[in-house]
């Protein structure tokens, strides 16, 4: 379902590279565009007033003199001069239209024109001029000398965004070339990066796959000087010490049979029941040094003994195995790895589970000897509790013979071991 887990290294580097620089990209083009948008719209607001305003004060002389030819001459360079007009109206003080003129048409709707409108105002000023004798020229004149204003016209100014969005846009693009640019560099640059850290991830990869190979190597090499030590320390118990202590005891019987009753003959059987107390002890420390019955009955034989061991120990747990398949022929270091971690699991469970019951099923399937070692126990926290010596084994020992182990566990839940071996 996550398909990035099966990416490659350069490739989830070029992603945490990658994403964010288009990130950053995708927000530089909106801003610039939104940019580009909002100077349009404030050349507008700014130009259009201006444009009306300007051309109704140079329109009043026209107007009064209804030189409308002039007027229309005046608008027509206007609009050849700024694109961003597209029709000019010059009305009168009715609202009556007297001249006007318009752009080529462009493909602008309606709600995109910007309409502005501005009044042609007449100006009158009246100058007091008298004859030589002192009296006026004008007697109709109005009491109040000065300044009059009226309102002889109105120019009307519509703005269409197309030119000034043109030019925005070509700005824009440049923009987003040189933006282009940029990112192709930065990517670029990244691949570089990525390419030289996937080449020195990968190198530290395979040397620490090959230390791990070396590690498990040589874990190998120490199980089975280990094992060829408690073989040869079982040899020499069992050749030596168990047959000496057979001599002792039968030197003790011969002893005691020619003895009288007595102290001679009490202390001959004293020495005989130390004498089979040691070579008991001897016989369990060879079975747990290297079990005969791995050889002779194989795993699940072995397993089984080890299981009615710990069942006559009274521990008050119930101990079951479930077995399939043929372990007869199976090599002997997977069979004593296999049997060495079986047995460590079993003690865990005797000494700290306090379980009533515990189960083991082992299983040859696929190529794999397959075990799980479960309980009812106490469990424990795998957050907080530090492995021990016991886990660490177990997982060295699977980890040596390219295995898998999975322990499935918590407080007051049990404790479940999964393991699986390639038995070849």
């Amino acid at each position: 379902m996550l398909h990035w887990r099966h990416w490659s290294v350069r490739t989830r580097l070029m992603a945490m590279t990658a994403l964010p620089l288009a990130y950053l990209f995708c927000t530089f083009v909106w801003y610039a565009y939104q940019s580009r948008l909002s100077e349009v719209r404030e050349e507008m607001a700014e130009r259009g007033p201006l444009v009306a305003k300007v051309l109704a004060d140079s329109s009043e002389f026209s107007l009064v003199s209804r030189r409308y030819d002039d007027l229309k001459l005046t608008i027509n360079g206007l609009l050849r001069a700024d694109p961003s007009i597209q029709r000019i109206e010059v009305l009168d003080a009715q609202r009556r239209e007297l001249v006007h003129a318009a752009a080529r048409a462009v493909s602008t709707s309606p709600q995109e024109l910007r309409y502005d409108e501005a009044p042609v105002l007449k100006r009158l000023m009246w100058v007091s001029m008298l004859a030589p004798d002192g009296t006026p020229y004008q007697k109709d004149r109005p009491a109040a000398s000065g300044m009059t204003v009226e309102t002889m016209g109105y120019v009307r100014v519509t703005m269409s965004p197309s030119a000034l969005l043109l030019k925005q846009t070509r700005r824009f693009y440049v923009e987003l070339m040189v933006g282009c640019l940029g990112l192709l560099a930065c990517v670029l640059l990244a691949w570089q990066l990525a390419k030289g850290l996937d080449a020195s991830l990968q190198a530290s990869m395979r040397a620490l796959r090959e230390a791990d190979d070396e590690k498990r190597r040589l874990i190998r090499k120490v199980n089975t000087a280990v094992e060829d030590e408690r073989q040869s320390i079982a040899l020499e118990i069992h050749d030596e010490l168990n047959a000496t202590l057979i001599a002792v005891r039968l030197e003790a019987q011969r002893i005691a049979a020619i003895s009288p009753e007595g102290e001679a003959r009490d202390k001959a059987q004293s020495i005989i029941k130390l004498a089979l107390g040691l070579y008991n002890s001897g016989r369990a420390l060879v079975r747990r040094l290297r079990p005969e019955v791995l050889d002779m009955l194989g795993l699940d034989g072995a397993v089984e003994e080890m299981m009615r061991h710990y069942d006559s120990a009274r521990s008050g747990c119930r101990f079951d195995l479930q077995a399939q398949g043929d372990f007869s022929k199976m090599e002997a270091r997977v069979a004593i790895s296999a049997y060495r971690i079986v047995q460590e699991a079993l003690s865990n469970i005797v000494k700290h589970a306090r379980a009533t019951q515990a189960s083991v099923q082992l299983s040859l399937e696929e190529g794999e000897l397959r075990m799980q070692i479960s309980d009812n126990g106490a469990g424990f926290d795998p957050a907080q509790a530090s492995s021990g010596i016991g886990l660490v084994g177990m997982r060295e020992r699977v980890y040596a013979l390219n295995g898998r182990i999975a322990i499935d566990t918590g407080l007051s839940a049990g404790t479940r071991i999964n393991i699986a071996m390639p038995i070849r």
